[in-house]
């Protein structure tokens, strides 16, 4: 069995989000099921060539966009990274530039929808000239949803499975954008109701099999739990076919007793270095050096959907109770505008980093005593297991991958605190039977091991993935 798994990001080479997390640590995982896992992706300007040892292929070729012949040149990882070889597709084009998605302003790019059918019909072109040869094509996101109809229009006798890992970014195009797509699939593509065509919803319409990233999300996708008509028709027409699998995540890169980012290591059977990086955590941050005053972390993407309308609401009451908050994040400009106000308000009580910061996210999931995981949605997330995995005690909203991954306290009981629905008051009795919990020192170290006994790795979701392969 030879995959061939396609993504617009993958970890360590190029991250814009969870996507790149899967797409570095999934493969890996499949390797002992697979008699060869391959990758594919864009070659972005900002990776480093040498760093990674990426070198050229000796693979040139060029594809038809429209009335253009653009050309492409193939490289390839020197030495594979865990017996996975990475291909990259280098266009200077296209992705010669700063940034996957965005501009430095977060603007998206005006030819994105260009820059990724350029990267799916090489795909396709590489496909027909045998560079590959695959049974099974694993495509992510709308970054690829147009290959399982190229695959069929073009004969290609090759199975294609199809992994959504958020409905809400379609990757629609007009009918303009249309036209420069190949003929035999021009008119098999299903307009929206406004008119334009959805990548993603052809990638679910023509793959073989659809999984998402936890049984959660498949849930309400096929409820259809804030989807559009259109939407909902498409996942209804495609359910028998859709397997929900949570995502895994990388147990050596995140792992507290060996993070090369953290000053000290801890395991569930040695706690200490717990509290020492919370220390440290608190210096770093400039908040009070107080190790009794809970110590509340978020990681995430300043967007609402994340919970921080909710979030912002309740930090002065909780700060007047006694908690402390480091945020890290960047995004929505009002939301940071209100964290660095909030921050300001509360010197050695609330700091907040605007941007991204690897070895600081680290730090907080090992030095925070709770993780802020308010999400409205989530499909699965990420952030939760690492949370657990360093016996960071986690509050989410019941959706998604969130539901399926975090268990709600009771005496003697659960791994996290679980709200719903997602309204003030839940999140505000959430938060405060966390600190009162939090309080009972023998209790809160029993939810820790508790939290850090639970197994996230990619070992059983691998499983899952390589069961559908098979089938």
């Amino acid at each position: 069995m030879k995959v061939l798994f396609v993504s617009a990001e993958v970890t360590p080479f190029s991250k814009a989000g969870g996507l790149a997390d899967v797409a570095g640590s999934l493969p890996p995982a499949l390797t002992p099921y697979v008699s060869s896992m391959q990758i594919i992706t864009p070659l972005y300007s900002q990776i480093d060539l040498k760093q990674f040892g990426i070198i050229a292929a000796g693979v040139t070729g060029t594809i038809k966009l429209g009335d253009e012949i653009l050309p492409y040149s193939l490289f390839k990882l020197e030495n594979p990274l865990n017996d996975v070889q990475v291909w990259f597709i280098e266009s200077d084009q296209f992705f010669g530039r700063m940034g996957i998605y965005t501009k430095p302003d977060g603007e998206g790019f005006e030819d994105n929808n260009l820059r990724y059918f350029f990267f799916q019909l090489v795909i396709l072109d590489l496909l027909q000239q045998k560079h590959f040869n695959i049974d099974i094509l694993h495509c992510n996101d709308h970054h690829s949803g147009l290959l399982p109809i190229l695959v069929k229009a073009f004969d290609l006798t090759i199975r294609t499975i199809y992994t959504i890992h958020n409905f809400l970014y379609h990757g629609h195009f007009s009918k303009a954008e249309l036209e420069l797509l190949p003929k035999p699939i021009r008119n098999q593509l299903s307009p929206t109701q406004w008119g334009n065509f959805s990548a993603l919803l052809e990638g679910l319409d023509h793959a073989d099999f659809l999984t998402t990233v936890s049984p959660g999300y498949a849930h309400e996708l096929i409820a259809g739990v804030d989807l559009d008509e259109n939407s909902h028709k498409h996942i209804r027409a495609a359910q028998t076919k859709l397997t929900g699998i949570v995502n895994g995540i990388d147990t050596e890169y995140w792992n507290p007793e060996a993070d090369s980012y953290t000053p000290f290591h801890f395991s569930i059977n040695a706690l200490e270095g717990k509290q020492q990086n919370k220390l440290e955590l608190l210096k770093q941050s400039h908040l009070d050096d107080d190790l009794e005053a809970p110590l509340l972390g978020s990681i995430s993407r300043l967007v609402e959907n994340k919970g921080f309308p909710l979030i912002i609401e309740l930090l002065d009451e909780f700060v007047a109770a006694g908690a402390k908050f480091i945020f890290l994040g960047s995004g929505d400009p009002l939301i940071a505008d209100q964290l660095r106000q909030a921050s300001q308000r509360h010197p050695g009580r609330i700091a907040f980093d605007d941007g991204f910061n690897e070895p600081l996210a680290h730090l907080i999931e090992a030095g925070s005593d709770i993780f802020l995981m308010p999400s409205r949605f989530e499909p699965c997330g990420l952030n939760q297991l690492y949370s657990l995995r360093y016996g960071t005690i986690p509050i989410v909203h019941k959706t998604g991958g969130l539901g399926d991954t975090v268990t709600n306290y009771q005496a003697g009981q659960g791994t996290g605190f679980v709200f719903q629905p997602y309204q003030l008051d839940p999140l505000r009795e959430a938060i405060q039977r966390t600190l009162t919990v939090f309080q009972m020192k023998q209790e809160w170290s029993e939810l820790m091991q508790r939290a850090m006994d639970q197994d996230f790795s990619w070992n059983r979701s691998a499983l899952e993935y390589y069961r559908i392969y098979k089938t």
